[in-house]
């Protein structure tokens, strides 16, 4: 392989893996902490900016 391709692949898998953590750290990020047992919190949890 050449070093140009190298570097191409090196480049699209960054991106294509950046882009995946990106979209679980933003789907994660948006869920409040509950704890449905009743022992945690006491209200539900608050909706993402994602959300409806």
């Amino acid at each position: 392989m050449s070093t140009s391709a190298i570097i191409f692949m090196a480049g699209s898998w960054t991106f294509v893996l950046g882009l995946t953590f990106w979209s679980f750290h933003r789907l994660l990020k948006d869920k409040e902490h509950f704890d449905p047992d009743g022992i945690g919190p006491k209200a539900p949890p608050k909706k993402g900016e994602t959300e409806q």
